[in-house]
């Protein structure tokens, strides 16, 4: 009867620890590609600060001395509404970091792009972008969380069902 009792209660406190929420991606990178054959790629990346996101933006062969506009528009950079959402430090040599005041979460939720300019002067033309994605997980096949409460709860009790089919087959048995 104690191993029984143990049993239960070492089931319950995992799937307790296993079933607590488990938070979304504290921190994403986005690649950025290059655009009009300006020869400048990077990544940017976002952090998850609160209810804000740090962004920091790194791209290759920075020209030196240029200021670089950078934005955070809605859509795709194939259709990137011209409008900033929420804009960035400019780059200078090649990197800006700027903290945005919008929660990761949402940035993630939405179809959102990173968008650098060439200048001010030629703000036209951009020479990088890339779109805000999670990443999946190999793991879980999800966007940074574990497996469902409810999966962890089905797969606990099912684990506490042959844990004790098995006690009282034993029982039987003797």
């Amino acid at each position: 009867m104690r191993t029984l009792i143990l049993s239960v209660v070492g089931t319950l406190l995992a799937l307790i620890v296993f079933a607590l929420p488990v938070a979304a991606q504290e921190s994403v990178t986005i690649t950025l590609r290059e655009q009009s054959g300006s020869g400048q790629s990077g990544t940017a990346v976002l952090t998850a600060v609160g209810n804000q996101t740090r962004v920091v933006v790194t791209l290759s062969n920075p020209p030196a001395g240029v200021a670089q506009p950078a934005h955070i528009h809605e859509g795709t950079c194939a259709n990137l509404n011209p409008q900033p959402r929420y804009p960035l430090q400019s780059l200078m040599n090649g990197r800006s970091e700027t903290v945005v005041d919008v929660p990761l979460s949402q940035l993630l939720a939405g179809q959102f792009a990173i968008n650098v300019h060439k200048s001010q002067e030629e703000i036209k033309t951009y020479v990088a972008c890339g779109e805000i994605r999670a990443q999946v997980t190999p793991m879980t096949g999800a966007r940074g969380r574990r497996l469902p409460v409810w999966g962890v709860i089905a797969a606990g009790l099912a684990g506490l069902l042959f844990l004790t089919s098995g006690m009282a087959l034993r029982r039987v048995w003797r």
